[in-house]
């Protein structure tokens, strides 16, 4: 009697998971999700190169309106600089409609908007000093950086609810709640934070990063640490800088090596300032969302089942997060871009015209000696430009004869993640509790611990 009533109990615990839920629930839940994971999630080969639908969406969008692009980068750089400018300085700064808010964003980002603008502006009509406008400096912001982000900014915004919104991120985050907490002290959803980004693009982490803050599921110290250790540049991305650099052959190699060191990072750096002493504290309109509602004896899929119907049946209406994914969009690509052009300019306006990068990476030679590396003079330059872009280190790099400094170059371009032409832009305008000097010291961490880690498997798969 006993055992049947213990058969019964173990068949109704099995069947009942998905029992209490009727199939428009569930279908809330999983047909949304499951595109989300078609596009942003899984792996394809097109043209003999791993990438995901998304990209291939954004490369479509992008051949097709190639002829506008550069015009429509300038549009976006400059109309809404203007408008910035006007709002700013009338008493339209005072109107609280949110879409007005946006051409007000306060004294700081309003004159680096005018001044973003105005150098576009100089580059497109190829008019003032030449370190401006030369295709080397300006011009790969303008003809080669902004076409290709554009794209990026939009199309993800408005998908990305697919993955946020309809509970994938609560049905994984509770299955793998335990693993996640316990390496990176982070909630489990984050695990889809990173995957997006490993798999799409940094900006597209990012975004997702911003948007749970604002919605009240990160505090602003998991979200500062999400976005600095896991919007990494995509895995297409990646194939891109090793091949500039010369190193496809041995693609899964380094890229296994990319993935081990980005881990190791990912569980060092939160734990030293500055992102140590970020507050746990919530977007304040939201507060809090994530709640302790494990029931006894639920199972973790059960619970993320659970919550992500819950999160399905919650969500806004697709017209509402559409309106929701414009504006965050907006906000980032007009605020990203005249900033852009700021920092491109000048940062690589500096590498082709000043030895400025040569005496300031001096201090890296020995290192790069002291890990055995070669042409370490050569190599110390390359691997600091990658502050101002990520594709910096490869295409200075690519002339380096040492495989090994080679190899190394690339990987600490990719695992580095902050980067002044989009990734630290992005960062900064979020708001989700990081300033410059944040930035720059994550970057300095990053790059001091890649840098061994990378010598070292780049020392044991190369040498053999």
């Amino acid at each position: 009697m006993i055992e049947q009533h213990r058969s019964r109990s173990a068949s109704r615990e099995k069947t009942g998971i998905t029992g209490h839920y009727s199939g428009k629930q569930l279908a809330r839940f999983i047909i949304p999700t499951l595109f989300g994971i078609l596009l942003f999630l899984t792996p394809i080969m097109a043209d003999g190169k791993l990438t995901v639908m998304i990209a291939l969406i954004i490369d479509l969008i992008n051949n097709v309106i190639k002829p506008y692009m550069v015009p429509v980068v300038v549009f976006v750089a400059v109309v809404p600089s203007i408008f910035t400018v006007v709002v700013s300085c009338t008493s339209l700064k005072h109107n609280q409609n949110r879409f007005m808010q946006l051409f007000n964003p306060g004294t700081g980002w309003t004159i680096i908007r005018a001044i973003g603008a105005v150098l576009m502006l100089m580059v497109y009509f190829e008019v003032g000093p030449e370190w401006v406008w030369d295709r080397n400096t300006g011009g790969v912001m303008l003809y080669d950086v902004g076409p290709v982000v554009l794209a990026i900014y939009f199309l993800s915004a408005i998908l990305l609810p697919l993955l946020t919104d309809y509970g994938l991120m609560e049905f994984a985050g509770s299955i793998i709640s335990r693993v996640f907490e316990k390496l990176f002290g982070l909630p489990g959803r984050a695990a889809i934070d990173s995957l997006a980004s490993w798999l799409s693009a940094s900006a597209v982490g990012i975004i997702l990063t911003t948007k749970q803050y604002r919605e009240g599921f990160y505090s602003s110290r998991e979200a500062c640490v999400i976005a600095t250790n896991f919007s990494i540049v995509s895995i297409a991305y990646s194939y891109l800088l090793l091949s500039i650099i010369g190193m496809e052959h041995v693609f899964l190699q380094w890229y296994a090596s990319v993935a081990i060191t980005g881990i190791i990072c990912a569980i060092i750096v939160p734990k030293l300032p500055p992102l140590r002493f970020k507050k746990d504290s919530y977007f304040p309109p939201e507060g809090k969302q994530l709640k302790e509602d494990r029931l006894e004896g639920e199972s973790l899929f059960a619970l993320g089942l659970r919550r992500a119907v819950h999160r399905a049946e919650t969500a806004a209406s697709p017209v509402e997060l559409f309106k929701r994914a414009i504006h965050i969009s907006m906000d980032i690509a007009i605020s990203v871009y005249p900033a852009m052009m700021i920092i491109g300019c000048v940062g690589l306006a500096l590498i082709a015209y000043t030895p400025v990068f040569d005496i300031l990476s001096a201090p890296l030679v020995p290192l790069f000696q002291l890990l055995q590396l070669p042409e370490a003079e050569q190599a110390a330059p390359a691997l600091l430009a990658g502050i101002v872009d990520s594709i910096m280190p490869p295409i200075l790099g690519a002339g380096i004869e040492s495989e090994i400094t080679r190899f190394v170059l690339a990987g600490v371009a990719v695992n580095q993640i902050i980067f002044f032409t989009e990734a630290a832009i992005v960062l900064v305008r979020a708001g989700i509790g990081l300033k410059l000097r944040d930035l720059l010291a994550v970057y300095v961490l990053r790059v001091l611990i890649s840098l061994p880690i990378l010598s070292l498997l780049g020392h044991l798969l190369l040498d053999n």
